[in-house]
């Protein structure tokens, strides 16, 4: 009895360990191109992962449930606020795309949860219609919060960085060449390609093209 007692408590304490040396995300890997996300925003608007090629993207998986990402949506919004308009060496500006795992029904909860924790960027996209969830399934998210980072050709650069490491990451992408700094500032001002996009030009004329 003693000893299975004991096989418990030693279990207990290395779950922990156990979970944070398991591969959260197994349906990517550094150096692969991240699988197209392709799903419905809060509104119900089709919101798509590629819509930010160019970008250092953080794409994060989270649920309003989850304590743990709920206590992690703090560093993300800060890093989101301090480097959304960085120049890096492997994309223009940064943006987050977040992914929720809230389950069919709980289209509330998940709203309340954005606007709680003062999620303001724009790329929220969630299955709260009816829970069939093909990024999570995809990316085989087995725990949250878990997070891919992408570079501007939409290839993973890291995956499942958290807090102060996530900041790190990003300092460690931001360009120092004056020349390359100025490319991108006039890229944004249109004219110019964007690092593994179009000209910022072109996509405006495509985009009228296709409203005419």
């Amino acid at each position: 009895m003693k000893l299975i007692l004991r096989s418990a408590v030693l279990s207990a304490l290395l779950l922990p360990v156990l979970v944070s040396a398991q591969q959260r995300l197994g349906g990517v890997a550094v150096g692969q191109v991240a699988p197209e996300i392709a799903m419905k925003s809060p509104a119900g608007d089709t919101l798509k992962l590629s819509q930010l090629r160019g970008k250092v993207v953080l794409i994060d998986f989270w649920a309003s449930w989850c304590r743990p990402c709920r206590m992690e949506n703090p560093h993300v919004v800060s890093a989101w606020k301090h480097y959304k308009d960085g120049y890096y060496t492997k994309g223009n500006g940064f943006e987050v795309f977040s992914v929720s795992l809230d389950r069919a029904g709980a289209a509330a909860a998940w709203k309340q949860a954005i606007q709680t924790d003062s999620l303001a960027w724009k790329w929220h996209v969630g299955a709260v219609d009816d829970g069939n969830n093909p990024a999570a399934n995809q990316y085989q998210v087995q725990f949250i919060p878990t997070n891919a980072v992408i570079d501007g050709e939409g290839k993973v650069l890291a995956t499942d960085v958290h807090g102060p490491a996530l900041e790190q990451l990003l300092d460690g992408l931001v360009e120092k060449d004056p020349a390359r700094i100025a490319e991108m500032e006039k890229a944004r001002k249109g004219g110019t390609k964007l690092p593994g996009g179009k000209s910022v030009k072109k996509v405006k004329k495509e985009k009228a093209a296709k409203k005419s």
